[in-house]
C-alpha cells in the first residue's frame, strides 16, 4: 500500500517554524506578541490573502488556553472580509 502525499510543509518566519498546509504560500511576517506570531500568507486555492496566527504555548496554563479558546470563539462570530 503506498503512502498518502504530505500535505504539509515547514516554513522558518523569525524565530518560529510553521508547519502548514501547502496550499499556504510566501509566508510573511505581520506582527507578533505575547500571544504569538502572525504571519500574511496567500492562499493558492482561493487566490485569496490569508492571516496564520502561530500561537505561543496555548495550554502553559489555563489562562493561555482560556484566551486562545475565547480568540476562536470570537474569530468564527465576526464576518468580516479580513
Amino acid at each position: 500500500m503506498s503512502k498518502p502525499p504530505n500535505q504539509f510543509y515547514s516554513v522558518e518566519v523569525g524565530d518560529s517554524t510553521f508547519t502548514i498546509l501547502k496550499r499556504y504560500q510566501h509566508l510573511r511576517p505581520i506582527g507578533s506578541g505575547a500571544q504569538g506570531i502572525v504571519c500574511a500568507a496567500c492562499d493558492t486555492l482561493t487566490n485569496t490573502n490569508v492571516a496564520i496566527k502561530k500561537l505561543s504555548r496555548p495550554f502553559q496554563n489555563v489562562t493561555h488556553a482560556k484566551r486562545a479558546y475565547r480568540e476562536f470563539v470570537l474569530m468564527k462570530l465576526v464576518n468580516h472580509k479580513n
